[in-house]
């Protein structure tokens, strides 16, 4: 390349080869200066990068490299190129003008473009408009955005003009009067060329610019005008073209537009017949009964409907949630004259021949063969129902009135099949025919698979079945609008027949459609049935419908309770059963068949009953059996096809499925598995590729455990234990294989050896250990090994024959050396298994260990007791604890090394939960092993009050006094009695003076009464209860809460001596004392539910009265504390609790309002605390009837109570969702009751419906993960858009329901877009004002907040279609002061 130097190209002498006569001069000239201009721009942004200003008008810094002359001759010099005789010199000229758009000046970007659509729209360059065209459309899709709206419009005049000019339907006489038939048939070539390349530019122009440049916006109604008329184009690719520019066109023009759009494609639609003799009768029916062709519609061809249908569908599939419902009213019964229910036939049906497959179907299509009109037909249906599944997905809420005709018009076309007869006319409901009429339907799959390809030469040109993929991918779209709540595709029942009465239901017409004979169709009804499958099963397991259990008693009574129940136990289950037997015995091809009754079937598993009994089992076990059964020619082939490889996997993978998913008799699996299986998962383990072994490994991993289940005798355990360690071992042994392969093999082992143990020989076990010692030693497989070792440990311990010995002192030696590694994981996994190992070996001298191991093993646990990390801490005192368990003797060593830092650890405020139950476990062997004495650990735990010299926290103190409570309790009576005298006595003496003794003392004889029966302890009780009455009038509120507490804990041991005092104190006091008896009883209440086996029925009725009264109680504090006292109770006894709250729920008294607020808040702990669903669901109707009170207090307890039923048991309020909640949360969530407050020189403004608005948004957004099916979606969307500008925590918490939605919902998100636009702005644009500090950083959490949704929206596909969200995404982006913020969003993915 000639140069004047590296980096600034002699472009003088590269222009002039361009215009050389040796086409590879042009070419080498042409791919230099290509280069050249790509390292020209790509210097130019570097340069902008660093801070240079670009020049005006300019791109980049080109200006100051590149003078405006040369420019011009580059730009001329590409385009001369692109006419060049050299086919590759045209493509690097069509490359050339994609870096030159970025490089050069506006200017010479208009020059071109002008200079290209010159080119393209011109009649005499037919040979080179391709390239024309492939250049305008480069153009248009790399020129900077800057230049979208200018380059825009000079061009969308241009190409309408060029439209029109050329439109074959205008010139339709001129071609006709041309002389000449090959001059007129070379024009109209011509003029379709120009009038393709026109419609493409323009829908790229539109897809690039159509949101953003006003000279498109302008220009809206004549590009919808010429785009409209293409549509009756006789060219069925122009009608194509001009159906997806449309669909672009409908996403940027305004609403009116696109009703007018609309209101014109139907009308030219409405004036078709229809198909086939129902759906004309539709026809006839809607024009009137004396219908006549009307002038325009006499000039509509047949290919004219097909095409404004696909641009019906073309624009619902863009912008489906702009249409209204008066659109989708009109638009479905109009589609329905040409895929009516009626006109579906089959060749069972025995009057299919008047209807479609006749002349009648085809009448109005003159001029055309008879096979063409046919093919036609297949077009317009299947374009229908691509509508039909578009309008689902995107209008869901409007398209549900007419979901049923869609459903039915689906079922039928599901089966059309004119020229084909399955020789079942006498199918019934639900699969009941496939048992019926089995050996007709094996007859048909032997003749199918095995007729010549002669007889098939007739149904190879049949393509109705792609009406039938159509009507099956319509059926799926429905299956996924209501996947949350699909009970009604079980239950309602559909004529799928043509001229009978029998009825099904969409499941039970998809099973009877298995036996489909087109592959491409039988895939998709099984994978639509397993979709259906799955969600019904997923909403089941949220409450939304009941699978039957079997059990009729039980499923009566749902039945009758109102709840919806789908049996699938019946006839169902089995009749899918066969059906998938029937996809696993085809002989003959049909691999995705197989792959899509496998899936379905491990759906199934999970599904009550799973795929049956016995005889069910043995049949898909058998099929199974084929598909991993290779023959031994198979065998000797070297390479396999990767189908057959992935049929396999899917095959392990459903037998692992049926092994475990726990709903099958584990004999039946045995029985089957045994003699049909067993020996081909066991030959799978030896296959080459690494994901079938791995499969089949874990299958074997569950084969121990069912042979347990399922009562094998001694003979087949031993026969199973000896061909598992024969496929486990040399796998466990190879080193040189995938990381998937050895963890399932340890896996696999450590089941083995679990269950199996006494089946294996002294030196199978052997060899099994010796194996995991080496891969416990290697870097890459000890976390696994620890797993494996620590399966295999549990076992150990629940079964005394598994032997340990010859591998425990270098498995402890090897964990302890795992202790000092950094990563946590490893440090956790070691945790878990040493504690696990210890306890395997015994009482002293049963295992003979190594001196010195326990020591340096207590030693590195010592270490790493801190609060620092309290989950590694809990496994550290536990395996310490397990330790002294198992070795009483290590006492010294555990007093040496662990003491130390577990009494560090007990002052610590941070312990608490596992980590504490730890400690109090570690503490109480010490005491029971003798390793230390009850004094001196007394002491030493007083003394961590003593010795710290700040004050301790609340949580420090309650930790001590349970230390030493749990102490004290597991001493001599002796030692308890001195204890409990001795702690009285410091309880008086101290009093407030020393007030942390006096909590620590007052707490630890709560918890020791918790533990120990006091009132056996002659005069213990009754001074405590004298000393707790003495405290509650102390001076010091640690002391008072203390006490409370402590009473509270001290009557769940002796109840009788201290409840009775309680409730009588409780009668006679009032305010603070008040309080903390209600304190007290609630601590009682609560320790109480925490006991094992505790029935407090009844103290019920002693305590119920109080509570009851002090329901109307004036301090919201005392309501409280009975509220949460009564909710716990519920807990206990609902049947005595629940009747009472709603008693007072309705009762009307001069304080109804605090009662009922009172009712609420127990209700809502009652739901907190896990109360039994179906006792609670009786009385929720009455409890939701407190969101209708005027008072806001009760409301806003309500909404906490709805969303603590959403969270906790959704199931509780999904049915009621729709009645008594939702109206109640759209009307709250919009709530606004501000007033103001004069405070003298200013006002302040309160909001007293605040906390409602925050309540009701909370509700919302627990449903949309909890039970989404009971929401509105599109209804709550003016509730978002109202919350998006409301003051800071509203917009915050909205905020994150919007970035939730666009994962969940985004089609209603997209449909809402614009009307968010306004409130982020005002977001988004928050001024600072003078704040500073944390306001300040506030206010630019507030601003990225708001960012963040707009990001996310703004990834939703065909939200930036919404023109007014496009302008705002594209101001912000553009604007500098938002630069920052946006970088910092981005920097936090």
């Amino acid at each position: 390349m000639s140069r004047g130097s590296y980096g600034n190209p002699n472009y003088n002498n590269l222009l002039k080869k361009t215009e050389h006569y040796d086409k590879d001069e042009r070419y080498m000239a042409i791919s230099d200066l290509c280069e050249a201009l790509k390292r020209n721009a790509a210097q130019a942004n570097s340069a902008e990068v660093v801070g240079s200003p670009p020049p005006a008008g300019g791109a980049g810094s080109s200006a100051s490299q590149i003078d405006p002359q040369t420019e011009r001759r580059i730009c001329s010099a590409v385009l001369s190129l692109l006419d060049d005789s050299s086919n590759d010199v045209q493509t690097v000229a069509v490359k050339a003008l994609s870096v030159l758009l970025i490089t050069v000046q506006e200017e010479q970007v208009v020059e071109i473009a002008e200079r290209l659509c010159t080119l393209v729209l011109d009649q005499s360059k037919s040979d080179l408009r391709d390239v024309y065209a492939i250049g305008l459309k480069t153009l248009v899709e790399t020129v900077p955005a800057s230049m979208g709206n200018i380059v825009s419009q000079r061009l969308i005049g241009r190409l309408v003009d060029g439209i029109h000019t050329n439109s074959t339907t205008q010139n339709r006489g001129k071609s006709a009067a041309a002389v000449g038939g090959v001059s007129s048939s070379a024009d109209d070539k011509n003029s379709e060329e120009i009038v393709l390349a026109c419609l493409n530019v323009l829908t790229d122009l539109l897809t690039r610019f159509g949101s953003t440049a006003n000279s498109i916006t302008l220009q809206h109604e004549p590009l919808l005008n010429v785009a409209l008329s293409q549509l009756a184009s006789p060219r069925p690719v122009v009608r194509k073209r001009a159906g997806t520019t449309i669909g672009v066109l409908a996403t940027v023009i305004s609403d009116t537009l696109l009703h007018r759009l609309v209101e014109r494609v139907l009308d030219q639609i409405d004036q078709a017949e229809g198909l086939g003799r129902s759906g004309k009768k539709r026809a006839r029916k809607a024009h009137g009964g004396d219908y006549k062709r009307t002038l325009s519609a006499s000039d509509l061809r047949s290919a004219d409907t097909r095409s404004l249908i696909r641009t019906m569908c073309t624009v619902s599939g863009t912008v489906g949630h702009r249409l209204n419902q008066g659109h989708i009213d009109r638009i479905v019964p109009i589609f329905l004259r040409f895929c009516d229910p009626e006109d579906a036939v089959t060749g069972d049906d025995e009057d299919y021949e008047s209807d479609d497959a006749g002349g009648d179907g085809a009448e109005g299509m003159q001029g055309i063969s008879e096979e063409a009109a046919a093919a036609m037909q297949i077009e317009l249906r299947e374009s229908c129902f691509a509508g039909f599944e578009s309008f689902v997905l995107r209008c869901p809420a409007l398209i549900q009135p007419h979901l049923d005709q869609i459903i039915h018009s689906s079922l039928a076309y599901m089966r059309f099949d004119p020229n084909y007869s399955y020789g079942d006319e006498d199918d019934g409901e639900d699969g009941e025919a496939m048992d019926e009429d089995e050996e007709e339907s094996e007859e048909y799959s032997e003749e199918d698979e095995y007729s010549d390809d002669d007889d098939m030469s007739d149904e190879e040109d049949d393509e109705n079945w792609k009406v039938r993929r159509s009507a099956i991918r319509t059926l799926t779209s429905v299956v996924e609008a209501t996947k949350h709540d699909p009970s009604k595709l079980w239950i309602a029942d559909y004529a799928w027949r043509k001229n009978s009465d029998r009825k099904a239901t969409v499941a039970g017409a998809l099973v009877n459609r298995f036996k489909e004979r087109e592959e491409n169709c039988r895939v998709d009804i099984i994978e639509c049935f397993t979709r259906l499958l799955s969600y019904t099963v997923s909403a089941a397991s949220v409450g939304v419908l009941v699978l039957a259990s079997g059990g009729s008693m039980d499923d009566d009574a749902l039945v009758a309770s109102g709840a919806v129940v789908v049996d699938l136990r019946s006839n169902v289950s089995s009749a899918i059963v066969k059906a998938s037997e029937k996809q696993l015995s085809a002989k003959k091809g049909g691999e995705r068949s197989k792959s899509s009754a496998i899936a379905l079937l491990s759906t199934l598993c999970l599904a009550p009953g799973g795929i049956g009994g016995s005889e069910q089992i043995t049949s898909v076990f058998t099929h199974v059996k084929t598909i991993l059964d290779l023959n031994d020619d198979a065998r000797m082939r070297r390479h396999v096809s990767a189908n057959s490889k992935s049929l396999k996997l899917e095959a392990l993978c459903l037998v692992r499925i049926m092994l475990s998913c726990k709903k099958h008799d584990p004999a039946h699996i045995k029985g089957a598995l045994l003699p049909i299986l067993l020996p081909e998962i066991c030959h799978c383990v030896k296959e080459d590729w690494y994901k079938v072994i791995a499969e089949a490994l874990r299958v074997l991993l569950e084969v121990p455990n069912l042979m347990v289940l399922g009562s094998a005798s001694k003979s087949e355990m031993d026969e199973v234990a000896n061909s598992l360690y024969v496929a486990i071992e040399p796998r466990l042994a190879e080193h040189d294989l995938d990381q998937e392969i050895k963890e399932c093999a340890l896996s696999a082992s450590a089941s083995l050896l679990s269950v199996h143990h006494a089946s294996l020989s002294m030196e199978q076990k052997n060899r099994i250990f010796e194996l995991l010692l080496e891969r416990l030693k290697n870097e890459t497989t000890r976390i696994a090994a620890i797993k494996t070792l620590s399966k295999i440990g549990d076992a150990a311990r629940s079964n005394k024959d598994l032997d340990l010995s010859p591998i425990m002192n270098e498995t402890l030696g090897q964990l302890a050396l795992l202790l000092r590694q950094q990563s946590r994981g490893l440090k956790q996994t070691s945790l878990e298994c040493l504690d696990t190992m210890v306890l395997c070996l015994g009482s002293d001298g049963d295992v003979d260990m190594d001196d010195g191991l326990f020591d340096s093993v207590l030693k590195d646990l010592g270490d790493i007791i801190s609060d620092t990390d309290l989950h590694i801490c809990h496994l550290s005192l536990s395996a310490s604890n397990s330790i002294l368990k198992a070795r009483p003797s290590t006492g010294s060593l555990v007093k040496n090394h662990i003491l130390p830092a577990a009494l560090t650890l007990s002052k610590s405020p941070l312990l608490q939960d596992p980590a504490l139950s730890s400690l109090l476990a570690l503490l109480e062997e010490l005491i029971t092993s003798k390793a230390v004495t009850f004094d001196i650990l007394h002491d030493m735990l007083v003394e961590q009050i003593d010795n710290n010299g700040s004050k301790s926290s609340k949580q420090v103190i309650s930790n001590l006094a349970e230390c030493i409570a749990t102490i004290a309790a597991v001493s001599t009576a002796a030692k308890q009695n001195t204890f409990i005298k001795s702690t009285i006595s410091a309880i008086t003496q101290s009093g407030d003076g020393n007030a942390q003794t006096t909590q620590l003392n007052l707490l630890v004889s709560g918890d020791f009464g918790r533990k120990v029966d006091l009132s056996s302890m002659p005069g213990v009780a009754d001074s405590l209860q004298q000393i707790f009455d003495q405290a509650f009038d102390s001076s010091n509120e640690d002391i008072k809460h203390a006490a409370a507490l402590a009473l509270g804990r001290a009557s769940v041991g002796a109840i009788d001596a201290f409840l009775p005092g309680i409730l009588a104190a409780l009668e006679q006091s009032s305010g603070k004392k008040q309080y903390l008896l209600l304190s007290s009883l609630r601590e009682f209440i609560h320790c109480y539910r925490e006991m094992e086996g505790g029935n407090l029925s009844s103290s019920v009725p002693l305590i119920l009265p109080h509570l009851e009264k002090n329901c109307e109680n004036d301090e919201e504090g005392v309501r409280s504390m009975v509220a949460e006292c009564l909710g716990s109770l519920a807990c206990l006894e609902p049947k005595m609790i629940l009747p009472v709250l709603e008693k007072l729920a309705t009762k009307d008294t001069p304080k109804k309002v605090v009662v009922r607020w009172s009712v609420g808040s127990a209700v809502k702990f009652a739901i907190g605390g896990h109360i039994s669903p179906t006792e609670l669901a009786p009385f929720m109707p009455t409890f939701l009837g407190l969101l209708e009170e005027d008072d806001l207090a009760v409301k806003n307890i309500a909404l906490l109570m709805v969303y603590s039923a959403v969270h906790h048991t959704p199931q509780l309020v999904v049915g009621l969702m729709k009645e008594q909640i939702l109206p109640q949360i759209y009307e709250l969530a919009q709530l606004n009751m501000e007033r103001k407050i004069n405070l003298g020189p200013f006002k302040h403004t309160v909001d007293d419906a605040l906390p409602l608005r925050k309540a009701a948004l909370s509700v919302f957004a627990t449903c949309l993960e909890k039970c989404p099916s009971s929401l509105d979606i599109p209804a709550f969307m003016p509730v978002v858009a109202k919350a998006l500008a409301d003051v800071e925590d509203i917009q915050l918490q909205t905020h994150a329901i919007v970035i939730s939605m666009c994962s969940r919902h985004p089609i209603p998100l997209v449909a809402a877009a614009d009307s968010f636009v306004s409130p982020l702005e005002k977001t988004v644009n928050k001024k600072k004002g003078q704040k500073t500090g944390t306001e300040l950083e506030r206010v630019y959490e507030w601003i990225k907040s708001g960012l963040r949704v707009m990001i996310a929206i703004s990834k939703l596909d065909g939200a930036m279609n919404n023109r007014k969200f496009a302008e705002f995404v594209d101001r912000i982006n553009n604007s500098p002061k938002h630069a920052p913020f946006l970088q910092a969003v981005e920097d936090e993915r």
